[in-house]
């Protein structure tokens, strides 16, 4: 049986949902792939300076460094406001819930439809629920715009189909 319901994205909220997702995923999903290359890159750098390796060598690694670092700071900041830009131009989605299935539209036209095979987890904030598809991707929904029971329908799809 589908359940259908309308929820309303908040700029705010959009902001703080994205931002709680990029930083447990790098925790939980993808850690080595975060850390690892600013430790390697820091002990090539270190390494190169100490062994007196040419300063091409050095500046080269210097520079991954630098991009590996900057990389997951750069995303930190502009994912959240991708979701603010997103929720200022379309605030109002309907979600309809069905047995094999998720779908989502907005007032674009656009819609996904999503089966619950592909959400892999589902974490929850305390204001939003996040349906995780995989390392750098989630849906929100807020918890404020869940009709009763929608939330452990959510959960029960997710963990049947998984």
């Amino acid at each position: 049986m589908a359940q259908s319901f309308e929820v309303t994205y908040e700029p705010d909220d959009a902001v703080r949902a994205e931002r709680a997702f990029y930083v447990r995923s790098v925790l939980e999903l993808r850690r080595l792939s975060t850390f690892g290359p600013p430790i390697a890159f820091t002990a090539f750098v270190a390494g190169g300076i100490l062994l007196g390796a040419p300063a091409w060598f050095v500046a080269f690694f210097a520079v991954w460094l630098a991009l590996s670092v900057l990389g997951p700071v750069f995303f930190y900041l502009a994912r959240p406001l991708a979701a603010k830009r997103r929720a200022l131009a379309h605030p109002r989605r309907q979600i309809t819930l069905s047995q094999q299935s998720i779908e989502i539209s907005g007032d674009s036209g656009q819609s996904a439809h999503i089966e619950w095979s592909r959400i892999k987890q589902v974490w929850e904030t305390s204001d939003d629920l996040l349906l995780v598809l995989g390392k750098f991707a989630s849906i929100s929904i807020p918890k404020r715009s869940l009709p009763k029971g929608a939330g452990e329908s959510i959960r029960t799809s997710v963990r049947d189909a998984g």
